[in-house]
């Protein structure tokens, strides 16, 4: 299928009897040096990974595109992985079940050494000091694309437990403690009718110094088909001092600018890019046609001068790769690039675009003719422009 691109595309993932795939994007996948880039490996893109399937972890080296295996994991999804990400420059983390329970797995992926945490995590520190966990089992029940499916939900049948909810994890002393119970947010934030149904946290994320966390809140529907309604919610590292930034209503992608300002595809009422001050609550919108009408995974440029993102296809097979440039206040498009249905939402192949760590570099993930595979380009921010 013909593709349009202002860039440069090469595939980097080996071409072979696999799929690869990253996951999420507002996770950092290159080494410090972009030599290497994380990957996970299957044999299969078309369906949701059940309790047997194992997936493969490793890294690219970009020079000759080979995948070395690190570990397996039994804790992923096709949507954000096993929550692969570089603990170090020799270490990575990542999700995984053990003896019943799941867990959190820090390897060396020279010797082979590896620390388990008690608890898997949603998001680390950008220290590695800390952690968010939160129940991946629920989370299947609400959306099997981003849950664990291991074991059912030890709280299925309850709406709002007093002992389940976001649990703080001391990385270094390897300890976990509950600091915001479901319960607590049913009181905090009496919504009806949301309140009174059956809760889930998704989405999890420290602000870049881990002073404070931001999670959306969401109600299950009442039935097949029905929409959930979702609170953006901050609140200090030790679960102090919550905020409800938005009421119930339309919250989806988001990122982080500093340890305040938080950027946001939401309806409020209007949907389209919202930047958010978590201390004052004032927001705006974006205000670009193109952008706003897009709900992109919305991710900052490392300088912060620019963010990209990407969405879902509308009325062709395509998903565009769009840049907003604050400086000149344009949006450009980078690239629309051909993606298969697999024909179940779950299991779908987004190309969550994420930038290496200096911001030369992005990789997305990419299901075209055949399996999935990580491509990537490079980011000249006036080239594209100019383009």
């Amino acid at each position: 299928m013909a593709e349009f691109s202002r860039v440069e595309i090469e595939t980097i993932s080996p071409d072979d009897e696999y799929d690869y795939f990253f996951a999420y994007y507002d996770l950092q996948p290159y080494d410090k040096d972009s030599k290497r880039h994380l990957a996970h490996r299957v044999r299969f893109h078309d369906r949701i990974p059940n309790a047997n399937d194992i997936v493969d972890i490793g890294y690219i080296t970009l020079d000759d595109k080979r995948f070395h295996k690190v570990a397996e994991s039994r804790a992923w999804n096709f949507q954000q992985g096993s929550l692969l990400q570089w603990f170090d420059d020799e270490s990575v983390i990542y999700n995984d079940y053990r003896d019943g329970e799941f867990c959190s797995v820090i390897k060396n992926i020279k010797s082979g050494e590896e620390r388990v945490l008690c608890a898997p995590l949603a998001h680390l520190s950008l220290d590695r000091r800390w952690g968010l966990s939160i129940n991946f089992p629920r989370i299947w029940d609400f959306r099997p694309g981003y849950g664990y499916c291991n074991y059912r939900d030890r709280h299925y049948d309850e709406n709002a437990p007093e002992d389940d909810g976001i649990f703080l994890v001391d990385v270094e002393n390897n300890a976990s403690r509950l600091i915001i119970s479901y319960k607590q947010l049913s009181k905090a934030f009496p919504e009806k009718p949301h309140c009174d149904r059956k809760l889930v946290v998704n989405h999890i994320t420290f602000n870049p110094s881990a002073s404070r966390f931001l999670f959306l809140l969401r109600d299950f529907p009442e039935k097949a088909g029905d929409k959930w309604g979702t609170i953006l919610v901050t609140a200090n590292r030790d679960g102090s001092d919550m905020r409800n930034l938005t009421n119930y209503c339309g919250n989806s992608h988001y990122h982080w600018k500093n340890d305040r300002e938080i950027m946001i595809y939401a309806q409020l009422p209007e949907w389209g890019i919202y930047f958010i001050d978590d201390i004052t609550g004032d927001r705006r919108l974006l205000g670009d046609p193109a952008i706003d009408r897009a709900d992109i995974h919305c991710i900052y440029h490392p300088d912060r001068s620019c963010f990209i993102g990407d969405g879902y296809p509308e009325k062709t097979p395509y998903r565009d790769i769009l840049l907003y440039d604050f400086e000149t206040e344009r949006s450009v498009k980078i690239a629309s690039i051909y993606s298969k249905d697999t024909g179940n939402t779950d299991c779908r192949c987004d190309l969550h675009d994420r930038f290496n760590r200096d911001g030369t570099l992005v990789s997305f993930d990419s299901l075209g003719e055949g399996n999935r595979c990580i491509r990537q380009f490079r980011f000249d921010k006036k080239a594209i422009l100019e383009s």
